[in-house]
Order: structure tokens, then C-alpha cells, then sequence
């Protein structure tokens, strides 16, 4: 039998002696798996897809982001701006400021909700949009409309995110200013000046951190000190003392046109998420529970101010200042109250910088991890935004404009033109596709699968019960297409205010700083 033994056989090793720890570790290779849903789609450009399969590391899973960690995210975008202005804005408008502060908070919700299916629908279109985390809400204007859509959803991103960093700026400078201004009784004052710059130092290595993802301690630590500075402002609240009558000066009557074009931009600025919802999306575990996120965080926050509101108007009625912290008197849970209020702003320009900052850091090709190149372009954003809020009077002085000009479109107008149309991209996908599966037999391309699994829970549910009212209903709204004739109603709502307020901005900005600074007036005092 020795004529078949094999010449080139190695001899099996020996078993060493010597223990585990000292025998050097094998390195088994990373198993890859290939995902068949970027295969290509028969209907698109074969540009928008990759030949090659997707293959994805078992090893290299991200961290992602909880339904809970998710809520604070939000609550954390808020800031503290609902709680200081909302209380004048609704007594300016009266009893019809809760009807208007819900309405456009119910449209800031169901636009969320469209922007997270455009997402959902997206990845299912194009697998390859997943590449394109870095600036989600423009790949979907790519994939919809072309890259001139994308470039200015780009411009209008940053912008919109960059402006709203700069009132943050403002009020926490102006807050630490009171602080030293109340406690010295006005002998010593200690600049606005100064203290945005402090402020800008203390954002400054915060702005290092990456996604929303490697934020969670700082989502944490930002909504327990939110919910310090809630408990200390409703004690300030009760404990001042009332001026004149309950809700005294609100009256019933409607007010003026540019009253409520004034508040829609204010209350626009004040609870928009759209920036940050697709990169928030993009880090959690289920993407498809962003929408609970939005709903919850928002509810949360609008019932928080508009509790503090009733409480404000309560005590100090048409006498309250446009900035309620104006309106309270001076004791130590007030001081430090001020103070907490300027952390929050930091944590909450930091957390809604970040879409910002990842969009940037994509068009200079920076990697993911902390790099000298990222400090360098996230601190110079910032001494920009420092720079901007020194020249700024006040931290109300953009939200007119900020809120009506560039937000309005990111919220009203740009989501139910991607819904529309990234919609009828998946219509025309899925008709494609079923031809293409059944080839020449007969098809019937009106089927509908949500007619034909509502039918058998048609039968099993009583006519008169509850459960079988709401399942017919909600037959009936997908039969109408309800949700593309909403989405049309919040679009042409989105391009009458955003015109409207563009245009009232535009006799508005001269007036904008008119009251210059003091740091314009001592710097031109200077020259």
C-alpha cells in the first residue's frame, strides 16, 4: 500500500506543552456575507447603482442608537428657546396661539414622518444611498430630483443650521451676562462681548465629537440639566409675584396678519428637527421608529412650554417681556438657572451642528474618526458662528428670518416633494418589477396587497365594533390616497408662508440692526 502513500503529506503537529496564554492566537478571517437587495433595479439609471454586491463585516457593526437615547436627541434640539418665548407669543396671540402652536407642531410631526419614509422607500430604491450617510437629506433631493435639488438642499442645510446656531450663541452670552449684572446690583458688568467668546471656547471641543452616535453621554447629561432648568423655572414662576389680573390683556379676538406670519416664523425656528431626523435616522438600531422619536420628543417639549406658558400669562399677562426671563425676579435658583441654560445651549448646538459638520467633512473627504483636520474645520465653523453673533443685537433679532426664509422650506416644502415623488418611483419600480416576474402571463397591475390583507380582517371584525369602523376607514383613506392629497395641502401651505415671510423679511432686514450691538458700538467707537 506504500504505492499510494501521499509524497507531499505533512505530518499532523505535535500538541504543545506549553499554556494557552503563550501560544500566539490564531486570526480567523473575517466572514463577509454579500446583501442581495443592491442588486440592480430594472427602472433606474444603471449610474445610481454598484455592479458588485454590498459585503458588510461582522466585526465593524456601528453603534446604534435606541428608541429612548433617540427621544433625548430631540428633546435636546429643542434647547430652552420654546420655554423663554413661546409665553409671550401666545399672549400677543391670544387664545388663538394654542390653535396655532399645535397646528404647525402637528405639521412639524407629519413632515417628519414623510422625511423618515422617503428615507425608508430610498434604501429599498437605491441600496446605495447608504453610502451617502454623511448628507441623507440631500441624497434623497439627488435620487429624486437631480444634483442641482441635492446642491440646494445642501446650501439651504447649512445655512438653516448655521443660523440657528447663532442665536444659542447670543442668549447664553446674554444669560451669563445677567448673571454678573443682576449679582453686583449693576456696578460691574462683565461684556456680552466676552462672554460669547467664552462660550465659543466651551462648544469648541464638544464640536470634535462625530455623529449623534458618539453623542450619548452628552444627549444624556443635556436633558437631566433640561429637566433642572424646567423644575427651577416653574418655581421661579410661581414664586414671583402676580401683575394685575389673571390672563389679564389676552383677549379673544383674531389677531393681525402679521402677527401670525411673525409667529409661524418664530414657531418655525422654534420646533424644527428636519436637519438632524435623517442623520438621527441613518445611527439607530430601527430606523423605522424615528417617526416615535419626533412624536414623542416634540409632544414632550410643546407640553412642557405650553404648560410654563399658562403659568406665565397666569402671573403676568399682557405685561410679560418678550424674553420671560426678563420678567422674573432676581434670586439665587434664578441665577442658577441662567447659568445651566447657557450649558444646555451648548449641548444643543452641538448636537444639531453635527449634520452640518459630517456634510462638510464629506465634501473635504475626511475619515470618521477624530483627525487633526476635523478640529480645525469644526473650530473655524464656530469662530464664525462667534464672529456672526457679536454683530447680532439680540438673540430674537434672526429668528423672523431664520424661521420664514430658510426653515420653512426644509419643513413644509422639501418633504412633500420627495414623498410625492419618491413615491411614484416606488410605483413605477414595483409595476416594472411584477412584469418582469410573470413575463407575458396576464397581470393585473391594479392589484393592491393592503386591499387584499384588509379583506379577510374585514370578515372576521364586526360591522358595528370599533376595530371594523377603523379598518374601513382606514380602507377608504388608502383607496382616496389621502396621504398624497395631505402631502399636496402641506406643500401649498409651505409656499404661501415661506413667500410670505420672505417678502416681509425683506422690508424687515434693515430693521434688523438697528439697535447695533454693543460689540459694533465699541468697535466703532475704536475707528
Amino acid at each position: 500500500m506504500f504505492f499510494f502513500r501521499r509524497q507531499n503529506a505533512k505530518p499532523a503537529p505535535r500538541p504543545s506543552r506549553a499554556p494557552s496564554f503563550a501560544l500566539p492566537k490564531r486570526r480567523y478571517p473575517v466572514q463577509l456575507t454579500p446583501s442581495h437587495q443592491h442588486d440592480q433595479l430594472p427602472f433606474l439609471r444603471r449610474s445610481r447603482f454598484s455592479a458588485l454586491p454590498h459585503f458588510r463585516a461582522y466585526e465593524d457593526e456601528p453603534e446604534n442608537l435606541t428608541l429612548f437615547i433617540a427621544i433625548l436627541y430631540v428633546v435636546d434640539l429643542f434647547g430652552i428657546f420654546p420655554f423663554v418665548t413661546l409665553p409671550a407669543l401666545l399672549v400677543k396671540l391670544g387664545y388663538f396661539g394654542v390653535l396655532l402652536v399645535l397646528s404647525i407642531i402637528f405639521l412639524q410631526i407629519y413632515t417628519s414622518f414623510l422625511l423618515s419614509q422617503c428615507w425608508t422607500m430610498a434604501e429599498l430604491l437605491d441600496p446605495s444611498i447608504q453610502q451617502k450617510r454623511n448628507y441623507p437629506y440631500a441624497a434623497l433631493a439627488e435620487l429624486a430630483y437631480g444634483p442641482y435639488m441635492s446642491l440646494l438642499v445642501s446650501v439651504l442645510l447649512d445655512l438653516s443650521i448655521f443660523a440657528m446656531a447663532v442665536p444659542s450663541v447670543v442668549m447664553a452670552a446674554e444669560n451669563l451676562e445677567a448673571v454678573v449684572l443682576r449679582i453686583s446690583a449693576g456696578h460691574y458688568n462683565f461684556s456680552y462681548c466676552y462672554w460669547a467668546i467664552i462660550v465659543g471656547l466651551v462648544i469648541c471641543p464638544l464640536m470634535w465629537l462625530g455623529s449623534p452616535k458618539h453623542m450619548r453621554g452628552l444627549a444624556i447629561i443635556a436633558v437631566c440639566v433640561m429637566i433642572v432648568i424646567v423644575a427651577l423655572l416653574w418655581f421661579c414662576l410661581f414664586a414671583a409675584p402676580a401683575i394685575g389680573t389673571p390672563f389679564e390683556g389676552i383677549s379673544l379676538e383674531l389677531p393681525g396678519f402679521l402677527t401670525v406670519l411673525n409667529s409661524y416664523s418664530i414657531l418655525a425656528f422654534q420646533f424644527d428637527i428636519h436637519p438632524v431626523l435623517l442623520t438621527l435616522q441613518i445611527d439607530m438600531k430601527h430606523k423605522s421608529q424615528v417617526s416615535w422619536a419626533a412624536l414623542i420628543g416634540i409632544s414632550i417639549t410643546c407640553s412642557v412650554a405650553i404648560f410654563g406658558s399658562i403659568i406665565a400669562a397666569y402671573k403676568f399677562g399682557s405685561m410679560i417681556a418678550d424674553n420671560l426671563l426678563q420678567s422674573l425676579p432676581t434670586s439665587v435658583p434664578f441665577y442658577v438657572m441662567l447659568i445651566l441654560m447657557a450649558l444646555q445651549l451648548c449641548f444643543s448646538v452641538t448636537v444639531a451642528s453635527s449634520a452640518m459638520f459630517l456634510q462638510i467633512e464629506n465634501y473635504f473627504k475626511l475619515p470618521e474618526s477624530l483627525s487633526f483636520k476635523r478640529m480645525l474645520i469644526r473650530s473655524s465653523v464656530l469662530a464664525l458662528e462667534v464672529l456672526v453673533a457679536e454683530f447680532v443685537p439680540s438673540f430674537d433679532a434672526l429668528m423672523d428670518v431664520v424661521g420664514g426664509t430658510i426653515t420653512g422650506p426644509l419643513v413644509f416644502i422639501l418633504p412633500p416633494l420627495l414623498y410625492r415623488r419618491i413615491r411614484r418611483m416606488e410605483r413605477v419600480h414595483q409595476r416594472i418589477a411584477a412584469e418582469a416576474s410573470y413575463g407575458s402571463l396576464p397581470l393585473d397591475l391594479n392589484y393592491d396587497p393592503v386591499d387584499l390583507e384588509m379583506e379577510p380582517l374585514l370578515v372576521t371584525a364586526p360591522p358595528v365594533s370599533p376595530r371594523g369602523c377603523w379598518l374601513r376607514l382606514v380602507r377608504v383613506l388608502h383607496r382616496l390616497e389621502c396621504d398624497v392629497s395631505c402631502t399636496m395641502a402641506v406643500l401649498i401651505f409651505g409656499l404661501l408662508a415661506t413667500f410670505l415671510s420672505t417678502y416681509l423679511n425683506l422690508f424687515s432686514l434693515a430693521d434688523l440692526f438697528t439697535n447695533n450691538s454693543p460689540c459694533l458700538s465699541n468697535l466703532t467707537k475704536h475707528f
